[in-house]
């Protein structure tokens, strides 16, 4: 049988124990919301350039309410700068290959054992 002062001497080291582990547990979030309060302070930071200093905000134009010739002119238009676009980068495409695939083989020295012999 243990005596009443070795339960007292159990009972204290485990509230102690448990003491030290909630201290320890709330340090470590204390750490972490520290951090989290800087990385906010750094979003708002970052997000300081999209205040809008007007109050009106312009409203999006309605389809249905425009006239037919400018909704196709905008389609036609916005279709016309897709083709460019992919024009443009079908070239710069074109043009890398040509500056890759400038090597003349015959003027190459290649290794002798690709040769197989």
């Amino acid at each position: 049988m243990i005596a009443w002062w070795g339960w007292l001497i159990i009972w204290t080291s485990l509230v102690l124990a448990l003491l030290v582990m909630l201290g320890l547990f709330a340090w470590w979030l204390f750490r972490k919301f520290l951090v989290l309060t800087d990385d906010v302070g750094a979003l708002a930071e970052k997000t300081e350039i999209l205040d809008v200093e007007e109050t009106v905000l312009t409203k999006p134009q309605l389809a249905v309410l425009a006239d037919m010739r400018d909704i196709r002119s905008r389609e036609n238009a916005r279709k016309a700068h897709r083709i460019e676009r992919k024009r443009l980068r079908r070239e710069t495409r074109l043009a890398r290959a040509r500056t890759i695939t400038k090597l003349d083989a015959s003027a190459t020295q290649w290794p002798e054992n690709w040769y197989g012999k």
